[in-house]
């Protein structure tokens, strides 16, 4: 039962991204670039969260100086770089894609954690990461198969974003010692903001021109992609160990099935349910398990 709160935490992040990825393949059909799309949602969210914490939590803005380092990388490889990874292989290709590509990251983690020994591997955990994985394909495999193909761009951007994404899982806990965890939200986002802020003014990019209504769907979009889910995920990952949440986070393609059918009308074929019903196996198994049910918990401040 201790674990309950991180499952719960790690399930509503994988909820939020499922729905926001229905809204961000909406954007850029509509050739919004997928850079600027990286930036505006992570910059959008530093800003609320930020005032938010300075009224509420002034206390959580102060870290320690040689903790910054572990910030910025996480904030530039793990955030930065599975956001907009994930976005490339999204415009490139497809929705389903970029989710199948990116969530092969339950098999990395788990092969990291069994080589670097940092947390113990268990048959249940390498069951349920490669089950997983398999009802991802299922789940999204069957989308836009002919229509959008992978394209050697959308395959290296995809894998990228799988390890970028695994980085994110591991790292935190690394960086998360001793810090709140809205803390080390805000720092990850604010480097991942700073990075995109440095990349734009030395590739010298111009800022597009976008209607007041498209700037109020980028807001939507950072809180429900950004903001909420990352919350929720660096929370969780206080009380699970990084395969258990990167595996319970596959919820996110069956949500993204579930939301692009009722919202774009997308079919859902007899295989994609399947997949659905074996991601939710999966994150069944790790969850009942008493051998996945021991390990420390992050401490906090």
């Amino acid at each position: 039962m201790k674990r309950l709160p991180g499952y719960t935490q790690i399930l509503g992040a994988a909820t939020f991204w499922g729905v926001a990825a229905t809204g961000a393949k909406a954007l850029l059909n509509r050739e919004v670039d997928p850079f600027f799309l990286s930036q505006v949602r992570v910059t959008f969210s530093l800003v609320l969260l930020a005032a938010g914490m300075a009224v509420f939590r002034p206390a959580l803005l102060r870290i320690r100086i040689k903790d910054l380092w572990r910030f910025a990388l996480l904030g530039v490889v793990g955030v930065a770089g599975a956001n907009v990874t994930y976005y490339i292989t999204m415009k490139e290709s497809s929705v389903a894609t970029a989710i199948l590509l990116q969530y092969a990251a339950p098999l990395l983690v788990t092969a990291y954690g069994l080589l670097s020994r940092e947390e113990r591997i268990t048959r249940v955990k390498v069951v349920a990461a490669v089950l997983s994985v398999a009802g991802c394909y299922l789940a999204v495999g069957s989308f836009d198969a002919a229509s959008a193909p992978i394209t050697g761009l959308a395959l290296g951007s995809g894998i990228a974003s799988a390890m970028c994404f695994g980085f994110l899982t591991v790292f935190t806990r690394h960086t998360a010692r001793g810090y709140d965890m809205m803390t080390v939200t805000l720092y990850a986002i604010g480097f991942a903001s700073l990075f995109w802020a440095g990349a734009r003014a030395a590739a010298s990019w111009p800022l597009p021109e976008v209607p007041i209504t498209m700037w109020l769907a980028f807001l939507g979009l950072s809180v429900i992609s950004i903001l909420i889910p990352y919350l929720l995920f660096f929370h969780g990952l206080r009380h699970l160990e990084p395969s258990q949440a990167v595996i319970s986070s596959t919820l996110e393609p069956v949500v993204a099935i579930g939301s692009a059918f009722l919202v774009l009308g997308e079919p859902l074929e007899p295989p994609q349910l399947l997949g659905a019903v074996v991601v939710i196996a999966a994150i069944t198994i790790l969850q009942v398990s008493p051998a996945n049910s021991r390990g420390a918990i992050l401490p906090g401040r």
